[in-house]
């Protein structure tokens, strides 16, 4: 009957022993923080006390990429531009050119197109990666030889 009544009786107190134990950490550590759920999430394993979780560590990790991917980008785009002024400067060929089809595509209700077609155009383009000087790269204009409007 007695182990009956203190099972009953053991989880009101427990929580006055845990709370007891609680008062007595905050007296003895003041500079230690109030909220403990947030000392136990950055005292996780393999983390030092006081630092973020490391939940954190895929976006840092991703946004230091973004930024790295972003860096490479502007370094090549500047390379390219510069390779380009310095052709343009020289006359050592920056420009070329291809041959283009455009065609225009007519919608009719019925659900048929009519195509019309233009006749072939050379348009001038740039040797380089990236488009300068408002024309495309070459490479870029030679793989979109068939331009299609629709209308």
């Amino acid at each position: 009957m007695k182990n009956c009544q203190h099972s009953e009786r053991g989880d009101d107190s427990r929580t006055r022993i845990i709370q007891a134990v609680t008062a007595l950490e905050s007296e003895e550590s003041p500079h230690k923080s109030e909220d403990k759920s947030e000392e136990k999430s950055s005292n996780e394993p393999g983390n030092p006390p006081g630092s973020w979780p490391r939940r954190s560590a895929p976006r840092s990790f991703a946004a230091r990429s973004f930024l790295a991917a972003l860096v490479l980008l502007a370094i090549v785009y500047g390379t390219d531009y510069g390779v380009f002024r310095y052709r343009l400067a020289t006359n050592r060929q920056p420009f070329g050119s291809v041959t283009v089809e455009h065609y225009d595509a007519i919608e009719h209700k019925d659900g048929k197109a009519e195509l019309i077609f233009d006749p072939p155009v050379q348009q001038t383009c740039v040797h380089s990666l990236f488009p300068h000087g408002g024309d495309l790269p070459c490479w870029f204009l030679s793989r979109h030889a068939e331009q299609r409007t629709d209308i």
